[in-house]
């Protein structure tokens, strides 16, 4: 009797319930990072689409003329568009279609977005 008092550890079958708890907490965990990310992405391309389009607006109240794509570049910092957040590629300068009206305004849609990610 006394040796039983003095064993310390766990069961096998404490082992096994820690480690069913932790697979589910996995199991809806992973989902989660992913709608997170998409979600961090939707709303990158988002905020650039505006920003391209905002400078396209401001090149047409300056210059009382259109932009082009060269001229939007230009208006940036590094002298390029921003990149698409989906392909992870920063020097691809196709991540964005712009088409600019004879008004000044400008569509604009993320190329490399998922279905639901197309905005203008």
């Amino acid at each position: 009797m006394r040796k039983m008092l003095n064993k310390k550890g766990f069961s096998l079958v404490e082992l096994m319930i820690v480690v069913v708890i932790m697979g589910i907490l996995i199991a809806v965990a992973i989902p989660l990072y992913g709608a997170i990310t998409d979600n961090a992405k939707n709303k990158t391309c988002k905020n650039n689409v505006k920003v391209i389009q905002q400078n396209a607006a401001n090149y047409y109240a300056m210059h009382s003329t259109t932009a082009s794509v060269a001229d939007l570049k230009a208006m940036f910092d590094n002298n390029k568009m921003p990149s698409c957040p989906w392909d992870g590629d920063d020097s691809d300068e196709t991540d964005y279609t712009v088409t600019i009206t004879a008004t000044g305004n400008a569509t604009v849609t993320c190329a490399n977005a998922s279905t639901e990610g197309h905005w203008s």
